[in-house]
């Protein structure tokens, strides 16, 4: 996050890019966030059934259902937007029908994010926040640091 002034000032950075820079920068705490959220849900849900109440809590839940129904188009829209928007700029020979299938590809793909953000979270948390860049064993080994095996 120190490099968003940075980002924002510069005359080199078109606006969509500061955007899509800053959104990417804020995107692992969403992510922690929505999990933190959904563990949540779940455990109150999972701790009514345990008391009995179960039953009423998930009946009580599906009284929802249009805000539920709001909050999976917001989820989603975005990714499956973007499949035509990526055949659009890139890919014009594509069929729109494939741009949706790329679309719905893109949002089960970034559910990966979800373990990778709360796995660096955990790693931020013990301090362990090196990078060892990736060993390449078809590189001839040169002068200075190599990578070694973690």
């Amino acid at each position: 996050m120190r490099y968003a002034p940075r980002i924002v000032s510069s005359r080199h950075i078109p606006g969509r890019g500061v955007l899509e820079t800053l959104y990417t920068f804020v995107q692992p705490l969403a992510h922690l966030v929505t999990l933190a959220l959904t563990v949540l849900v779940f455990g109150a849900l999972a701790v009514g059934l345990v008391r009995g109440q179960g039953a009423d809590e998930v009946v009580a839940l599906l009284d929802h259902w249009p805000l539920i129904l709001v909050l999976a188009a917001v989820s989603v829209t975005p990714f499956v937007l973007w499949g035509p928007v990526y055949r659009r700029d890139h890919a014009p020979d594509a069929s729109f029908a494939r741009s949706l299938v790329w679309g719905l590809a893109l949002w089960l793909y970034t559910y990966h994010l979800f373990v990778v953000s709360a796995r660096a979270f955990v790693r931020m948390l013990r301090g362990r926040n090196g990078w060892a860049k990736t060993r390449r064993n078809a590189e001839p080994v040169t002068a200075g640091p190599v990578a070694l095996e973690s």
